[in-house]
């Protein structure tokens, strides 16, 4: 750990490498603002703490503080913008710039997710944007800086005389998960992808087929993957409330417990099955015609808080556990309790139904 400019640790480092799960977002930072206060540049600004993980000499992970980064780099990029072809002088103190802080050869110190290095690159290399492109939030902070810089007139050297006081406390990572640690660091105060973590952590174990396969089955709709996870989580550890917020969480806590008796192939082999019987569920992709004609009556119901109960239940169906006479039976108490729902004040809740249903199965 130690403290260190934040421009001297751009020029300092080779590439910084950016895993998939990393977010970048609209809370980038306009430096300028940040130092426009202090005229006479006398104040230290603490930009806070960059994570990083050594991955081999000058080169590293980036942990925690790309927002930054990508802002220092939009702000020097914005300066190469503005004084280009003004002078010989100032075109060579571009070239400078650009080989020190942008770029390591010819391509970006900053390696980002596919989805922000393609215009991240665009910007950086001064090629063309498509409207939409124009609307994100790293074109919108260029274009702040721009005007800024026209406006306020600023020298190069008087932006960089600002950027001498920008500290950050650079922590060099050693054996920590760097996945959970980033997610332990910004799950609080923003929304995290939590499927590109899942499917982080499940690469870890070698078993990204298995994620490729269940995201298949609901055609990469990430609406219908939170929705299959929502409620197998429900049935596995019998949580009244599902925070979509802390999907990567649960699902290591379930994996990891179930690591301790199964391979991790077979964990998501089982996975894979539940998700298929949810999928069938959620489609009414029944073949059994009794149980899919009381599975459609159901859905025009809005059974939605039903489904985790119900596809543990079809999952004792699939497997032989119960027949097919108990599964339907199931599924008329839980209509005829629906239906109730919809015109009286229930006094029993889905819970205490639940606690029935069971009592029923094992006298069944």
């Amino acid at each position: 750990m130690e403290v260190r400019n934040l421009l001297d640790f751009l020029n300092n480092v080779k590439s910084l490498y950016v895993p998939d799960y990393v977010t970048c977002n609209a809370e980038l930072v306009n430096f300028l603002d940040k130092v426009s206060l202090d005229e006479q540049f006398t104040q230290r600004i603490d930009a806070g703490l960059i994570y990083v993980h050594e991955r081999s000499l000058g080169s590293y992970t980036l942990v925690d503080g790309l927002n930054r980064l990508i802002s220092l780099s939009l702000l020097l990029h914005a300066i190469c913008e503005c004084y280009k072809k003004t002078s010989s002088r100032n075109d060579k103190a571009i070239k400078i710039i650009r080989k020190k802080y942008l770029f390591n050869g010819t391509k970006t110190k900053l390696k980002l997710p596919e989805m922000y290095q393609d215009i991240y690159s665009k910007i950086i290399n001064g090629e063309r944007l498509s409207g939409k492109e124009k609307r994100s939030p790293m074109f919108v902070l260029l274009h702040s800086l721009w005007t800024q810089i026209k406006e306020y007139k600023l020298h190069a050297s008087e932006i960089f005389k600002m950027l001498q006081k920008i500290n950050v406390v650079v922590v060099d990572v050693e054996n920590i998960e760097i996945r959970d640690l980033y997610y332990s660091l910004n799950n609080q105060n923003r929304e995290l992808n939590q499927l590109i973590l899942v499917e982080d952590y499940l690469k870890n174990l070698n078993a990204a087929d298995f994620w490729t396969e269940l995201k298949s089955i609901y055609k990469d709709s990430e609406k219908d993957i939170i929705s299959f996870f929502k409620d197998f989580f429900l049935s596995k550890f019998n949580y009244r409330t599902f925070d979509k917020n802390k999907l990567y969480e649960y699902f290591v806590n379930y994996f990891e417990t179930m690591h301790k008796y199964l391979s991790a192939d077979d964990i998501m082999k089982k996975m894979v099955h539940s998700a298929v019987l949810y999928s069938n569920m959620l489609n009414v992709n029944i073949d059994n015609e009794n149980i899919k004609k009381a599975m459609i009556r159901l859905k025009m119901l809005n059974c939605e808080d039903t489904y985790a109960y119900l596809l543990s239940i079809y999952d004792d169906y699939a497997s032989g556990t119960i027949s097919e006479s108990t599964f339907v039976e199931i599924l008329e108490t839980i209509e005829d309790y629906l239906k109730k729902r919809q015109v009286t004040q229930n006094n029993v809740t889905f819970n205490e139904l639940i606690q029935y249903l069971n009592a029923f199965i094992t006298y069944k």
